[in-house]
């Protein structure tokens, strides 16, 4: 299952309930949050007994300028 949960992309096994989906989704945006990260992405994947998570940190853009505008006389 793919879809977005609070602006967030989540791939999520097809063996697990939506209600969980949502629940697990909901406390690991709560936990980044908190650690002052942004999430950009989280999968869940389900191995009998155990759910995997998987979650990404959204990627930092940063421009840095071609050439050196500085000077040296």
């Amino acid at each position: 299952m793919c879809a977005i949960i609070q602006g967030i992309p989540v791939v999520a096994d097809p063996a697990l309930p939506r209600k969980k989906i949502k629940q697990l989704v909901c406390d690991i945006i709560q936990t980044w949050k908190w650690e002052g990260k942004e999430l950009g992405k989280i999968e869940l994947i389900c191995d009998g007994q155990l759910i995997h998570v998987i979650s990404y940190e959204k990627p930092v853009v940063q421009l840095v300028p071609l050439r050196n505008h500085i000077r040296e006389d």
